[in-house]
């Protein structure tokens, strides 16, 4: 029997494609850490997938938009139930199911084409890091409009309405908590609302955040494939982000049952997530688009068709977008052939931007022919409208 040898030039040459191996390892880390240092200083879009993980799987997964230039940003809420047919996996199911603790890069590809937008940082915090981030911050101030007193598998959530003070633990308790009475809008409020508390906080306790004692601390908390030097520079930029003018943006779909499990699937077969981030993009880049979003508008929408239905879902169409949809109902007439959007106060760049959500370019001044309402604007649909555009 021959026994298999190495030569001392096969040992060389393996010793030297190790070491170019581990140099284009290395080199590949530098280079995904400078693209976001490089993408900071060049002021272009980033584009951040936050997770939040609770034994083993994702609690709440949330696109984070910011564009450095003008400190503005968007969060886009990803369901963990969102239904996709998940090629690698060969079968319809729900996108968490892609997840792996262990190795993310699966389900955030996945959650990349989802959205239609590369997804190059990410930043994941398990729950007992989260516990231990919240109480290095001293805890996150937040406002809650009702008392909670409910049992959950983290321990019991009793919280006085108005303004409190989070720690860790309650915080944990607090966000695994979910009110069945309350619809899902709701619960994709409060998951996008404990974000951006967050996000607030960190801004708020700047200095002592970016101290040489504190920031390693918080780095050491964090999954990322941001190096140390590009989230110092993350965090410095996203202290002056005002928060509470974070547009916040969500799925809508049909919910179905697959398997014995009930899974939200995106309408329009997904495009409108895609359209919801472009217009995302463009509207961050865009000084006119976000001077809109800086404004709360009200939305009502009237069905001017005799199809049953259609004034309702052109709302989850609105609301995905982050709009404030404040009434729905038919119009006096059921054979209307143009939509048209009534701007009540005149604010035409703002109906212009409404406009593009449902490609109609049709607006006149003026209430409709409804004073007693309320809304900034109101929309009549009519034959032209599709059911997602108005077309010619």
């Amino acid at each position: 029997m021959k026994h298999f040898t190495l030569n001392k030039s096969s040992i060389f040459l393996i010793l030297i494609i190790l070491f170019l191996t581990a140099c284009m390892g290395i080199l590949l880390l530098r280079l995904r850490a400078d693209s976001l240092d490089d993408a900071i200083k060049n002021d272009r879009i980033l584009n951040i997938l936050l997770v939040v993980e609770k034994a083993g799987k994702p609690a709440a997964t949330e696109i984070f938009f910011y564009y450095p230039m003008n400190q503005r940003g968007a969060l886009l809420d990803i369901p963990a139930e969102t239904g996709l047919i998940l090629k690698s996996l060969n079968r319809v199911d729900r996108i968490d199911a892609l997840y792996d603790p262990q190795n993310p890069k699966a389900y955030i590809e996945e959650v990349s084409r989802l959205v239609g937008s590369p997804l190059p940082f990410h930043v994941i915090l398990r729950d007992s890091n989260l516990v231990e981030l919240v109480d290095l911050l001293d805890g996150i101030p937040f406002f809650l409009p009702n008392p909670v007193d409910a049992q959950t598998p983290y321990g019991r959530v009793l919280l006085p309405s108005g303004s409190v003070v989070l720690d860790g633990s309650k915080l944990s308790a607090f966000s695994s908590w979910s009110d069945p009475e309350a619809p899902e809008l709701e619960r994709v409020e409060r998951r996008q609302r404990l974000v951006q508390a967050l996000l607030k906080r960190l801004g708020e306790r700047k200095e002592y955040v970016l101290s040489k004692t504190v920031l390693p601390e918080i780095s050491r908390r964090m999954i990322t494939n941001v190096d140390p030097d590009a989230l110092h520079l993350l965090l410095e930029r996203l202290a002056g982000l005002d928060v509470d003018r974070l547009v916040t943006q969500r799925i809508t779909g049909t919910y179905r049952s697959v398997d014995g499990s009930t899974l939200l699937f995106p309408h329009y077969d997904g495009s409108l997530v895609k359209d919801i981030v472009k217009q995302t993009l463009n509207a961050l880049v865009n000084a006119d688009s976000f001077a809109v979003a800086d404004k709360v508008f009200t939305i009502e929408i009237l069905n001017g068709t005799t199809i049953r239905g259609l004034a309702g879902k052109t709302a989850e169409i609105f609301q995905s977008f982050g709009y404030e949809v404040g009434s729905v109902d038919n119009a006096e007439s059921q054979d209307l052939a143009r939509t048209v959007i009534y701007d009540r106060y005149s604010n035409g760049e703002a109906a212009r931007t409404i406009g593009n959500v449902i490609r109609c370019r049709n607006v006149v001044s003026g209430d409709a022919g409804r004073p007693e309402s309320f809304a900034d604007f109101t929309i009549v649909l009519g034959r032209d409208f599709n059911g997602r555009f108005c077309v010619e």
